[in-house]
């Protein structure tokens, strides 16, 4: 019997896999490396307006914080950065120039879903006088929507960036 021949081909189809698993676990490694990345990136700038949400309870109460324009800026903030990666991403590599059209919609979707409300609720719960009752549930909303863009914008890039040529 040739089981020399059997024993060689076992040990190259188990070598395959491994090399398989550990290129799959390298990139699962960079991927979680840059929601690392993103969310360290969310709290830094979301911290100067945790400091004044913790000042307003402070001195007052949950209401303060939640009908002052401090979360739809940051909504706005997180917004403009998710537009800003976009089109780095866009620029910074050639070959994302095939996906223009696909990061043309996410830029228009997160300036029309997050910047500009953001920016708008910014300025009317600044100039009211009585801050509609709604506000209250539109702007973590707005914030939450920032947070999903921005995280969204960096690792769809990313995913587009390292997208293996079919």
């Amino acid at each position: 019997m040739n089981l020399d021949v059997v024993d060689s081909t076992i040990d190259e189809d188990i070598d395959e896999v491994d090399d398989t698993q550990r290129d799959a676990s390298k990139a699962d490694e960079q991927q979680l490396s840059i929601l690392f990345g993103t969310y360290a990136d969310i709290m830094f700038i979301l911290l100067p307006f945790l400091v004044v949400a913790i000042f307003k309870l402070w001195q007052s109460d949950v209401k303060s914080i939640l009908t002052s324009y401090d979360l739809s800026m940051a909504a706005a903030i997180l917004g403009g950065l998710a537009v800003v990666k976009f089109v780095v991403g866009l620029l910074i590599d050639p070959k994302m120039l095939q996906y223009k059209e696909r990061l043309v919609f996410l830029i228009s979707g997160t300036v029309f879903l997050v910047v500009v409300p953001g920016l708008l609720f910014a300025v009317l719960v600044m100039l009211a006088d009585p801050v509609p009752q709604f506000a209250m549930f539109v702007q973590p909303l707005l914030l939450i929507l920032g947070v999903v863009a921005y995280s969204g914008s960096v690792v769809s890039t990313n995913a587009l960036l390292n997208k293996k040529e079919d």
